[in-house]
């Protein structure tokens, strides 16, 4: 989640689980999951305001702009993607949204799953119908180097179906776009074979999520 400039800075990553065990090793400093650079830059950032790990979803989406949703989907026996964690935090979402949001799928999930999560939208309740859009990010990560793969991909694509929620997205990865980052003196090593900075591709929300779906099926066993 990305946090606006009040009450916090545009910067602030405010990060949600409902794990609460993970959230205190990850207060103190502890890497639940084995990815180079991830403890280092946690460590270098921790106590600075940069992340905070609040449990109440409510609290977390008032306060930020971007909502990234990325939680499991596994598939059934038969399959088919198995939605209902997804489901359950769009409703959470949705549920606290009092200004223009745009929430942003990052789980694997099938073509037309954002018109979904829109159907949870708050102006079935009288809200505002412009306040929020769906929007989705492929990723392009493997296990162990997810840190590199993120920080210098080939290519980012957003999927997005107006401007509004394009430029949002474009103002997120600017620091890769423009090559911002790679000039600060905390970049992490540049990898062989990797040209910067990514070009970043717009697509439509459901062309997106038809990428990520057949990457899944290029990658998996």
């Amino acid at each position: 989640m990305r946090a606006p400039a009040s009450p916090t800075s545009v910067t602030d990553v405010i990060l949600v689980d409902n794990d609460e065990r993970k959230l205190a090793a990850l207060k103190n400093g502890q890497v639940p999951i084995h990815e180079k650079f991830l403890p280092e830059l946690l460590s270098r950032h921790r106590g600075n305001r940069r992340h905070f790990f609040p449990t109440i979803v409510h609290e977390a989406v008032r306060a930020s702009s971007v909502i990234f949703i990325a939680v499991g989907s596994p598939a059934h026996e038969r399959g088919e993607a198995d939605l209902s964690y997804v489901e359950s935090v769009a409703r959470e979402i949705t549920g606290a949204v009092h200004d223009y949001k745009v929430i942003v799928e990052k789980s694997t999930v099938p073509v037309y799953t954002s018109e979904v999560d829109s159907q949870n939208h708050p102006s079935r309740n009288g809200a505002d119908p412009g306040s929020f859009d769906v929007a989705s990010n492929p990723e392009f990560l493997r296990e162990g180097t997810a840190v590199t793969d993120f920080l210098f991909p080939d290519r980012i694509v957003v999927g997005c179906d107006n401007d509004r929620c394009a430029a949002v997205l474009r103002e997120v990865y600017a620091p890769l776009t423009s090559g911002k980052y790679y000039e600060s003196a905390g970049a992490i090593p540049q990898p062989d074979r990797t040209s910067i900075p990514a070009p970043i591709i717009v697509t439509s929300t459901k062309s997106a999520e038809l990428i990520q779906a057949c990457l899944e099926c290029v990658f998996s066993p």
